[in-house]
């Protein structure tokens, strides 16, 4: 492809005339009538799912004396309350009392309860004759509770007691009203938790009200408990508290019919089961009905867990016969057997690998030390516990049932030694790896694993950045991107964010609040004093543990509760730091990140942070500081250390270009190197992400005015810590380096000085200029495309404008794929419209500036007060010295509240002093409205999509572009020249006008003016 003098506007492609944008047919999966976004559920929701129906409204029937037992003898209302806090059951049902049946049924009219439990004596009614006028008020579940075992032979027989859904016997523990609650909720879920989440099943076989009453709250107990020790492998608390809704359910089956019907209907999902020997069978008590139960599981599932219980003691004999769980009823150590058969055989337990003898050959606690274990158990154990469907057990019993069905149907016949393993690691990897995508993973040593991808260190907030890292995650796990672009690796760094209240801990520990706000204290004070302080041994501990996994350099970001948020953005303005973190002395290392951390918990105090907070009108006590850890996207070459590409993007474009693009069509930059480039306003390539093949350079000698010479990269050979430096480690290399690393190939083209044409690809002979034109107009990497739809996405999902930033590397050889890195997303908020009046009869002499590049929307009619650089002194070569003349103007203003506009030449708050007027926000802090000027030996593109242009559009200052040549852009500078001299330096100039200016910036309308009021004379 030859690049020709010429502007080319090649947008996409043309179908039937139309022109088409990129990426519309992935765009197409997004929008579907927002079918994506409408059907979407969060992985907390199919928790939240789970169990709809709850018992939360309970009435009690009892006559004064009964409810004076249960409470004096059981205290119930208080050990109800205690064992659901016990066993971590956050939703307490609310109890109410009557004595009477009569009193009770008035009271079901008016209230809405979940659950009636009745005792015998409730006045002159029996308790089935008043479960039966419950049912006909509303169909809700009647419990019959004894008051002893006395009173089960005097119940009538079972056809008389249709109206009673189960029949308790009250023992003096409180349990019992748990497992009635929870035994009803599992009744009226089962089908649901099922469909919802697969949840798993315990079937109780048990027809004597005795024996359930005494083993069925003592079973939910264990289930409760152990269910709760496997989820303390979980993630975080919140997922954690939600997880215990997907414990196995217990059915309780008091015939054989009930039993098979169980059965039948949920074998896939049953964990285990508990069975009498005798019970029910077609209306007759059958002895052997247990027995030939067990047998009719063994045939459809021969290694289910199964206990066979009986008052006598031969049958255990008969259950090693079964290979079955057996149970004495009359043991005192019924408890301690249930719990030994739930660890052992359900696989609530570590898991035990054996041999075909029974010897231990090691031992798993959760699915990581699992993970670990199977690259070195023998060959032999694995065949062993894989034929005998033991890794599907224990599995099940952990709630990881797509896993576990995924190993079931696999014979291990089907497998060689090493396929076996390799198959058992590809499967467990996936649980370590899947269980901890997209959630924020509480940090925890005996749960950690390096691939998890995001980690809280501590508790408190994320912060803005973290929260927006967290978000990325979010969108990318949930929304399936890596599908949609198969060929590329798309994810987020390896991510850890230290909780905001470390910051607070920090703080109080070494009293540094009275000393950061000192009103004469310096910055470098003020980092001596925060390197000095120390950070809690027990951080320091986890960020020792974690260090040994992190190979990479890193990246210790700021991440402030308002940082990166809508309104008040705090973007560029608190510290970064860049680690090579590749000391061969461990403790070094730990002590450079331990110094980051500490000069980033410094940063809200330093002078840009304070001057930023007083421009948005907030304080430095807003601005509570997490801290995010983040492993740097790219490569190492020669002492260097940077990305193949990193780059932002906007979903508003203050300045399209063509005729079909759009401000709404979004805008992105690239560059080679770390993003600081970008973000700094250094020169890149800019794009549209939906016209990806829209030049943005009117020829050649433009694009080679504006093309990248230099980059960022972490010197990686550097050792030492200089606080003192912004970012010590982060070095600014030219272009030959480039080069030499090999980095070109794939972003640059080569100019020909000879034909002055530009050839795709880079070529030794000639010189290279970074144009990405393999990427954006080749598609080699669709670039452009995962843009567009990460974009999209992240609109929708944050239902306003958004910025990112990203980052990545191109694949070595064919074994690899490309890599694009999600690094940040925030909200990008335009200020809503202005009401402008009618200026279309503006006399010209009157328009001081006036520009159709522009952001902001601003109108002030009181500004007498302009401070420009002057054209015939500006030199590139002394932008140091402009800033210095520009902070003392600044200061006289802001002291005096005089509110001025600011104009010079090239991109103000540039890190490139050659590209512009580097100046920080404490240097025009008192500007309203600032204009970027060109001239003809001096043209810079402008500002868009650094930090510094992103805080000028969150104060609402005016920003007008003005290019030299364009004829619709004025300046007038004659005008500028007459105003009243103020003060004036070698390079820059305070004028002062007799009259109030008139500012308008409309970026709507794409159209700022600086004018006269019509009144005026001059």
């Amino acid at each position: 492809m030859i690049f020709k003098n010429t502007r080319k506007t090649i947008i996409g492609r043309r179908q039937n005339n139309v022109i088409v944008a990129k990426g519309e047919k992935k765009l197409d999966f997004i929008r579907g009538s927002n079918q994506l976004f409408s059907e979407y559920k969060p992985r907390y929701k199919v928790f939240h799912e789970l169990m709809k129906i709850r018992m939360k409204n309970i009435l009690i029937v009892s006559s004064i004396y009964d409810s004076f037992l249960l409470e004096e003898d059981g205290r119930l209302s208080d050990q109800v309350y205690e064992e659901f806090r016990n066993l971590n059951l956050r939703t307490l049902p609310r109890i109410t009392r009557v004595s009477l049946a009569s009193e009770a049924l008035e009271l079901i009219k008016k209230e809405d309860f979940d659950l009636v439990i009745t005792m015998s004596r409730v006045g002159d009614i029996n308790p089935f004759s008043f479960g039966e006028k419950v049912k006909n008020i509303k169909n809700i579940p009647v419990v019959l509770l004894l008051n002893s075992i006395v009173e089960i032979k005097y119940l009538p027989e079972k056809s008389k007691r249709k109206y009673v859904d189960r029949i308790f016997v009250w023992n003096g523990d409180s349990k019992l009203f748990v497992a009635i609650v929870k035994h009803l909720e599992d009744k009226f879920n089962i089908d649901n938790d099922i469909k919802i989440a697969n949840v798993r099943v315990f079937i109780f076989v048990e027809d004597s009200i005795r024996h359930y009453s005494l083993l069925l709250p003592e079973l939910y107990g264990e289930i409760m408990k152990q269910t709760h020790r496997l989820i303390l492998e979980g993630s975080n608390d919140y997922l954690d508290l939600l997880k215990m809704r997907i414990r196995p359910k217990i059915l309780l089956a008091e015939t054989y019919e009930e039993a098979v019907e169980y059965f039948s209907k949920y074998k896939d999902n049953v964990l285990g089961v508990i069975t009498d020997v005798e019970f029910p069978r077609n209306g007759v008590l059958d002895k052997n009905a247990g027995i030939n139960f067990i047998k009719m599981i063994k045939k459809e599932t021969k290694n289910l867990p199964v206990i066979l219980q009986s008052s006598k003691k031969e049958y255990q004999k008969i259950a090693d016969e079964l290979a079955c769980f057996f149970i004495y009823k009359g043991s005192h150590e019924i408890i301690s057997a249930l719990n030994k058969w739930l660890l052992e055989r359900v696989g609530f337990g570590d898991f035990i690998f054996r041999d075909e003898k029974g010897k231990e050959l090691g031992k798993a606690k959760d699915i990581i030390d699992f993970y670990e274990q199977l690259k070195v158990i023998p060959y032999e154990s694995l065949k062993y516990h894989g034929k005998n469907d033991h890794f599907s057990g224990w599995l099940n019993a952990r709630g990881e049932f797509d896993v576990a069905e995924a190993l079931k149907p696999r014979k291990v016949s089907e497998f060689t030694n090493e396929e076996l393993r390799k198959f058992l690691l590809d499967n467990f990897r996936r649980i370590v790896v899947e269980k901890t995508k997209g959630i924020v993973n509480d940090f925890n040593k005996d749960s950690y694993h390096p691939e998890i991808l995001f980690l809280r260190l501590r508790p408190g907030s994320l912060g803005g950045k973290g929260r927006g890292v967290a978000f990325l995650m979010f969108l990318i796990h949930s929304f399936k991107l890596q599908d949609l672009f198969p060929d590329v690796t798309i994810t987020i760094p390896k991510t850890i964010v230290i909780g905001t209240d470390e910051f607070d801990k920090f703080m109080s520990d070494n009293n540094l609040y009275e000393f950061a706000h000192k009103p004469n204290v310096t910055d470098k004070q003020i980092k001596e004093k925060f390197v000095k302080a120390k950070l809690s041994s027990s951080l320091r501990e986890d960020l020792q543990f974690l260090l040994k996994d992190l190979k990479k350099p890193l990246a210790i970001r700021s991440s402030s509760l308002l940082e990166d948020s809508a309104y008040q953005p705090f973007a560029g303005i608190f510290e970064t730091y860049m680690l090579p973190n590749n000391n061969p002395d461990n403790k070094k290392r730990l002590n450079q990140l331990c110094t980051a951390i500490k000069l980033v918990y410094a940063s809200p105090f330093l002078k840009l942070a304070r001057t930023y907070a007083e421009l948005i009108d907030m304080t430095v006590e807003q601005s509570k500081m997490a801290v995010v850890i983040q492993e740097v996207v790219g490569k190492r070459y020669d002492g260097r250390y940077y990305p193949n590409f990193s780059g932002t993007a906007s979903s508003f474009n203050f300045y399209p270009i063509g005729h079909y693009m759009k401000s709404e069509d979004r805008i992105a930059s690239v560059a080679l190197g770390l993003g600081r480039y970008v973000v700094e306003g250094g020169q890149s390539i800019r794009f549209s992400p939906k016209y990806p093949k829209v030049n943005y350079y009117a020829d050649i000698k433009e694009l080679l005015n504006q093309s990248q010479n230099s980059f960022y990269a972490i010197d990686i050979e550097k050792d030492e810590f200089d606080i003192e430096t912004t970012d010590p480690y982060v070095k600014k290399y030219n272009l030959t380096h480039a080069i030499k690393d090999g980095t070109l190939t794939k972003i640059a083209d080569t100019y020909d000085f000879n034909s002055e044409t530009l050839r795709t690809g880079y070529y030794q002979k000639g010189s290279p200029v970074i144009t990405f034109n393999q990427q954006l107009k080749l598609e080699i990497f669709p670039l452009a495309e995962i843009v567009n739809t990460m974009m999209e996405i992240g609109e929708k999902a944050m239902g306003s404008s958004i910025e990112i930033e990203f980052a990545g590397n191109f694949r070595s050889n064919k074994e690899e794929r490309d890599q694009f890195y999600m690094l940040q997303i925030r909200p990008f908020l335009l200020q809503e419209e202005l009401e402008f009046e009618d200026y279309s009869m503006i006399q010209k002499d009157k328009i001081i500036l006036f520009s159709n590049t522009v952001s902001g929307n601003l109108i002030r009619k009181d500004i007498n007060d302009i401070v420009f650089v002057r054209p015939e002194t500006f030199d590139k070569t002394k932008t140091l010295e402009i800033v210095q003349e520009i902070d003392e103007l600044n200061a006289i203003l802001s002291d005096k509240n005089l509110p001025y506009i600011l104009i010079g030449f090239g991109r103000w708050g540039t890190a490139d002093r050659f590209l512009g007027i580097p100046v920080k926000w404490t240097n025009i802090n008192g500007a309203i409205a600032i204009v970027e000027a060109s001239t003809a030996d001096f043209s810079v593109d402008f500002s868009q999509g650094s930090h510094f242009f992103s805080s000028i559009v969150a104060g609402n200052l005016g920003y007008l572009y003005i290019k030299h040549n364009l004829e619709k852009h004025v300046i007038n500078w004659g005008w500028l020249r007459e105003q009243k001299i103020v003060e004036e330096k070698k390079y820059v100039v305070h004028v002062q006008t007799e009259v109030p200016l008139i500012v308008r910036v409309d970026a709507k309308r794409k159209e700022g003016m600086v004018f006269l009021p019509s009144s005026s004379k001059e």
